[in-house]
């Protein structure tokens, strides 16, 4: 297994934030980027794992970080 690190905010959120309102839903610290780390067999299956964790239906972007 290899570690793989994603970069994960929430574009509603930072929208929210900019135009000085709360998101209904989520925390105001989804709107900057937060780190998170995954283990996988390969880099689709952490993609995977972190896409469905965090949702794009749901505002979330994630960034695989290099």
């Amino acid at each position: 297994m290899s570690a793989y690190t994603f970069s994960v905010y929430n574009a509603s959120v930072r929208d929210a934030v900019h135009e000085n309102k709360e998101h209904p839903h989520f925390s105001e610290r989804w709107a900057t980027p937060c780190l998170f780390e995954i283990e996988a067999d390969d880099v689709t299956t952490a993609e995977s794992c972190i896409r469905k964790k965090y949702p794009a239906e749901e505002g979330f972007v994630t960034k695989r970080m290099d």
